[in-house]
């Protein structure tokens, strides 16, 4: 459940307290000890983000193995393999933070090699051609977290206004993660409530609900928000929020795309799950 405000969401762009540290702690000791050590070496952390694609059945996972060798990735695509058996005991809720933990390590690899890696995790998602919600996100944040762009934290001085084509596309994203696109009867009034919230908050209009959402739109439509000035990217996290949290919950899909996000602006989000037993995540 979730009992934060629209100006308490906006409060955790960059928090950090005991009790996050503590469920990090946590988390950390319920993941695998094999795993662990696997994401401090970069190539180790590479292979890790990559088997986190790799689909829990054999045809399906012989299929991306096929494409993955096909577009020059054999090498990279096997060590993936031989670590998958870790990553089908984990629960979706810990694939983040095996992210997480493997970027610091990826980003020390030769730009060639972080290259080859995103390379290798598009080849893996388009294998069955269908991206679903969750291989966006790794996707996305391996290309925003490694690929050359610019510094760091620097800001824009574009407005939401300036921005509202792109700013829907994330909305309609971010409202779809909880509710299918093709929804009807409650479920389609849950996800007009979702789309209408974030919308209240960032003072445009909502979205269609049947709005077509490629991976390209939504990560193009990221890297331009990114010029936002910093009040204008706080009113779009508030409406993100209000969208993913009309409802009164948050789900781990959710969670994920809004950490995303806050990656892709700048705005770091600390872990959204930090109430919840990782034991329980776990289950």
């Amino acid at each position: 459940e979730w009992g934060r405000s629209a100006a308490q969401n906006v409060l955790l762009v960059g928090a950090l307290d005991a009790a996050r540290v503590n469920f990090a702690a946590r988390l950390l000791g319920s993941l695998p000890p094999a795993l662990r050590e696997t994401l401090r070496s970069p190539q180790g952390a590479a292979a890790a983000m990559l088997a986190l694609l790799l689909a829990p059945g054999e045809e399906a996972m012989a299929q991306q193995l096929a494409a993955l060798a096909s577009g020059g990735f054999e090498e990279l695509g096997g060590r993936a393999a031989a670590l998958s058996p870790l990553m089908k005991g984990l629960s979706a809720a810990f694939h983040l933070p095996v992210i997480d933990l493997a970027l610091p390590a990826a980003k020390t690899l030769p730009e060639g090699e972080r290259q080859q890696l995103i390379g290798a995790l598009e080849a893996a998602i388009r294998a069955d051609r269908r991206v679903s919600l969750h291989e966006f996100v790794v996707l996305a944040l391996a290309r925003h977290q490694l690929q050359p762009g610019g510094k760091p934290g620097a800001s824009g001085a574009k407005r939401l206004a300036d921005l509202k084509e792109e700013a829907t596309t994330i909305l309609g994203l971010v409202a779809r993660a909880g509710v299918r696109a093709d929804a009807t009867g409650e479920r389609q009034k849950a996800l007009d409530a979702a789309l209408a919230a974030g919308a209240k908050e960032m003072r445009i209009q909502p979205p269609a609900a049947a709005a077509s959402l490629t991976l390209e739109t939504a990560d193009r439509a990221l890297q331009a928000l990114k010029a936002l000035a910093p009040m204008q990217k706080a009113i779009l996290v508030r409406g993100l929020f209000a969208a993913v949290t009309a409802d009164g919950t948050i789900r781990i899909a959710e969670a994920e795309l809004m950490r995303l996000v806050g990656a892709a602006l700048d705005c770091p989000l600390p872990p959204l799950l930090d109430a919840v037993d990782p034991a329980r995540l776990a289950a």
